[in-house]
């Protein structure tokens, strides 16, 4: 799956899908129509393997989620704005193909997947002016403008956030004051 919008364009300026294509691997683009968990579950359903992912982190938490409940192997390739999952990995974030390698000679990682809602994510949730300033219209043109957009609401006062985190071990909470 590849999220032509991801960090600006970065599919099309590194010729990612070629590349991919170039080496076996069928490609789907994500569109208003068609996002990133539903083409993932239409190769499932069609006999893939392996599950590629080229975007950024929403992107990749979309996979992510098709991927473990399907029993998938997940390849990540980093094309996304900040690609916070992909540093943790190690991924070399200026030459985003060469992650396109393990789709050969991959070494598997076991990763955890956190829960926010319904929501998966694979290592970062944002919630807060961020996450806000991200629904904006017009956010990727124009994120100045997004941020000034949403910050009048911030900047009134704070509020207690609280999270709460169930381990193997137990669950735990923390209450803070943003």
């Amino acid at each position: 799956m590849t999220n032509p919008r991801s960090g600006g364009g970065k599919t099309a300026r590194y010729g990612l899908v070629q590349r991919a294509e170039d080496m076996g691997a069928q490609v789907w683009t994500t569109s208003a129509e068609r996002d990133a968990a539903s083409l993932a579950r239409n190769a499932v359903q069609q006999g893939a393997q392996v599950l590629g992912v080229m975007g950024g982190d929403g992107t990749v938490s979309a996979v992510a989620a098709v991927a473990a409940d399907t029993g998938r192997s997940l390849v990540v390739v980093p094309a996304g704005t900040r690609n916070h999952f992909a540093r943790d990995l190690g991924l070399d974030l200026r030459d985003p193909g060469q992650a396109l390698d393990a789709l050969v000679n991959g070494e598997p990682a076991q990763v955890d997947l956190g829960m926010l809602g319904s929501r998966v994510f694979v290592n970062n949730v944002s919630f807060g002016m961020y996450a806000d300033a991200l629904l904006e219209p017009g956010y990727r043109e124009d994120k100045p403008r997004a941020f000034a957009t949403v910050a009048p609401d911030y900047l009134k006062g704070g509020q207690w956030v609280e999270a709460r985190v169930d381990t193997p071990r137990g669950p735990s909470s923390s209450r803070r004051w943003c």
